[in-house]
Order: structure tokens, then C-alpha cells, then sequence
């Protein structure tokens, strides 16, 4: 029985197709990796931002996009539990998810890229209090947004964490790249067209590199 068999509980004789999204990243993906919950993300505005928190300026806020619900569910797909202060586990995917079922297109995409190993996700009116937080830090003698997410980031080399933003306790996902490049956060569509959820794929196919969202056809216009 192969390693993705084990880890979905299939047996060979029963062996299917996906029946979820996650389960088609899990085999697709081509990596003994491990899902985590990491609780919901709140989206009242139905408006979320993608990008790199550490430019200490409003970067962050220039790839925004769009959600037809107002909570999405976070999962990270990566290596495993290290309990080494090393914390050697790597995250191979960020999943925000809607309805969870197959995806089968691609719809919105947003390109971003990262200089800190590191990108950040949240409401819109989360990222505009990270953007304030520097004209709040600077008068409080403290430096910019960037030194107030510094230890956040530099206390593991791989994490996928919730920081509250002041001065109203927002939260916002962050999460570990490995490296500096560019990413997409994907819109995936399920077969009647509704949102699957939201990937942002960092590692790729162990077998080629490729991002699974590349994998899929473009949603139809018509």
C-alpha cells in the first residue's frame, strides 16, 4: 500500500478518486505530508490581502481579492510536528477553505512575492491596522511594522502562526516560505463553479516543482 493510501485510511481495493480538496492536494502534491488545523479565518469584509508583512510600509495590501463567505477555514499541509527547538518541519501548502470539495479550475489569482521567507494573509481591515501599526509604533518610539513582526518570524525557521495586530487585537495568518521568491494565492473552483478554497502552494509537486494550481484548467468565463 503506497504512503498516501496509509495516511487517507484507502485501502487498494477500494482505491478511488479524491472525494475532498484536501485530499486531492495530499496526492497530488506527492509528499507524506501532514494537515494541520489552524482554526478560521474571519473575513467580514469579504475582502482578504496576500503578501509580504515585512516592507513596513502598506506592500502587503496591493494583492487583494475577493470572498463570497465571511469565514474560511485554515489548514497547512507540511512535513510533520517537530518538537526540536529547530523546528526542522516545512510547510508545503496554506489552504483557506470554503466549501472543500474537488477543485477542478482556477479562477482569481493573486502573484506576490517575498523578501523574508515569510507571507501574511488576512481581512482587508486586518492588513489596514498592519499598515497603521507603523505610524503607531514610530510614535511610540519603537520603529515600524517591521520590527514589531520581527520576533514573530525569527523565533522558529518554519512556522505558520496567528498574530494579533494592534491596537484591536486583529488576527493574521503567517506563514513560513523557506525561501525568498514568488507565490500565488489561487482561487479553486469545484465542479458547479462555487469556491473550493483558496491555495497558495509553496513547495509544488515533489515530482516536477510544479504549483498544483498550474495543474488546473482556467474557470470558464461563459
Amino acid at each position: 500500500m503506497t504512503w498516501w493510501k496509509r495516511m487517507l485510511g484507502v485501502d487498494d481495493a477500494k482505491a478511488q478518486g479524491p472525494a475532498t480538496a484536501r485530499e486531492w492536494l495530499s496526492l497530488t502534491c506527492e509528499r507524506p505530508y501532514t494537515w494541520r488545523r489552524a482554526g478560521d479565518l474571519a473575513v467580514p469584509s469579504r475582502r482578504i490581502f496576500v503578501g509580504d508583512p515585512t516592507w513596513g510600509s502598506d506592500a502587503h495590501m496591493e494583492q487583494q481579492g475577493a470572498v463570497s463567505i465571511d469565514s474560511l477555514a485554515v489548514w497547512v499541509l507540511s512535513s510533520g510536528s517537530d518538537p526540536s527547538p529547530y523546528k526542522t518541519d516545512v510547510n508545503g501548502l496554506l489552504w483557506l477553505e470554503a466549501n472543500g470539495a474537488v477543485p477542478v479550475a482556477v479562477g482569481h489569482r493573486l502573484d506576490f512575492g517575498v523578501d523574508a521567507a515569510c507571507f501574511a494573509v488576512g481581512d482587508v481591515a486586518t492588513g489596514q491596522a498592519f499598515t497603521e501599526l507603523t505610524d503607531l509604533e514610530l510614535d511610540a518610539g519603537r520603529g515600524d511594522s517591521f520590527e514589531w513582526i520581527q520576533p514573530y518570524i525569527q523565533a522558529f525557521p518554519h512556522y505558520a502562526r496567528w498574530v494579533s495586530v494592534p491596537p484591536a487585537g486583529l488576527p493574521m495568518f503567517v506563514v513560513s516560505t523557506g525561501n525568498d521568491g514568488g507565490f500565488a494565492a489561487a482561487w479553486l473552483h469545484d465542479a458547479a463553479g462555487a469556491l473550493s478554497g483558496i491555495l497558495v502552494d509553496i513547495q509544488g509537486r515533489a515530482s516536477d516543482r510544479k504549483y498544483l494550481d498550474t495543474l488546473l484548467p482556467a474557470r470558464s468565463s461563459t
